[in-house]
This record gives C-alpha cells, structure tokens and sequence, in this order.
C-alpha cells in the first residue's frame, strides 16, 4: 500500500543459490564460525564468521548445518537531468560467507542486483514507510524461513551440498538510507540519541 510505483525483483533464495555454487568463489566461502585470538585474554573480530551472532545462532542449528548471513545494500543513484531528472534507486544483495576481502572488491562482483526500489514522487509522504515495504517484500522470503525448521538444501561451489538456513545479517547504506532504515528525521543521528543539531562526539 506505501509503494509508489511497479517493483521489479528477483527470487533473493536464487540469488543466494547462485553465488553459494559460484565456482570462483570455491576457495573464499565460510561455512562455519570460528574463534579468533592474540592471547586468551584478546579476542578478534574480523570476519562475519568470527562474530557471536553466527556463533549464537549455529547452536540453534543441526548438526552439519549452517547460516548464510544476507547482507542488502541501497543507494539512490542520479542517472540524467535531460529526462525529467531521472533515478534509479537499487537494491543489492552479499552473503557473508564470502570472505571479506573478496566481498567488498568491487571488481570481482560478487554483489547481485535483487531489485529496483520504484523512485518516490516529488513531495510525496510516507517515504520511509514505502522504502520499508519494498526492502520487505523482496527479503520477506527470508522471514518467512523457519530456523528450527530442515533449512534448504543448496550446492555449494566446492562440489559439495549443504544444508543452509539465510538470515538477514545488516543492510548497508549511506546516511538518507539509514535514516530511513532507523525512521529518524533527517539530521538524527540513526544509531544513538544525541539531540538534532548536537555536536557529534559530545
């Protein structure tokens, strides 16, 4: 009812298949979480699967099952001004059991386009509400998956087959998506409760 406009998506669950069995990605995917130290009394956390949330999580799990953690981005993009100061507005999806370093390089794209956010009228209201029903409708097969349920049986691209079960992890964008995200006015910090027009760091 908030959608201003037609959205265009994809099956996120084949999306997910896709670069679980994505060949090149057959030596830099993690299938389970791990503890990382300097010394008993220092940990590390510097991958996905070095955080308590997969840790907390895979207790919940069968055994020889594991998570894939969903990791959707936006970013309204100005396109042209001839047209009538066109946009597009898309909707990404990562999975965190690709290794960090390989995720985050542009070049390799290992990211996949899951939809086309329709653009807002000019003035119209319930903005943040109509971002909050198109990002649901695309990841709702996502809340819909039981975790106490058989999970999905997904090849994988070491040749192997394993039992997944995808959450959403964190959603990644710059500042106006995060303000919609949070549904704080614009100005608000999005994470805490510092005043509008407070100095940062106070």
């Amino acid at each position: 009812m908030h959608i201003f406009g037609t959205l265009y998506n994809r099956d996120i669950f084949e999306c997910i298949q896709f670069l679980l069995a994505h060949h090149p990605l057959q030596v830099h995917l993690d299938f389970e979480p791990v503890h990382l130290a300097e010394s008993e009394s220092c940990r590390i956390y510097s991958k996905m699967n070095t955080g308590d949330c997969w840790w907390d999580t895979q207790d919940q799990l069968p055994a020889g099952a594991t998570i894939v953690p969903v990791i959707s981005s936006s970013d309204k993009t100005h396109l042209i001004n001839f047209l009538g100061n066109q946009h597009a507005w898309p909707l990404y999806l990562r999975i965190g059991t690709i290794q960090k370093d390989i995720r985050r390089t542009h070049t390799k794209r290992f990211r996949i386009l899951v939809g086309l956010i329709p653009f807002r009228p000019k003035g119209a209201k319930n903005t943040d509400k109509a971002w909050h029903s198109v990002v649901g409708t695309v990841l709702s097969p996502l809340q819909n998956l039981d975790i106490t349920g058989l999970g999905l049986k997904w090849d994988c691209a070491d040749g192997f087959q394993r039992q997944w079960y995808p959450l959403s992890a964190t959603c990644v964008g710059d500042y106006p998506e995060q303000v919609m995200v949070a549904q704080v006015s614009y100005g608000s910090c999005p994470m805490c409760e510092i005043p509008k027009g407070a100095p940062m760091g106070h």
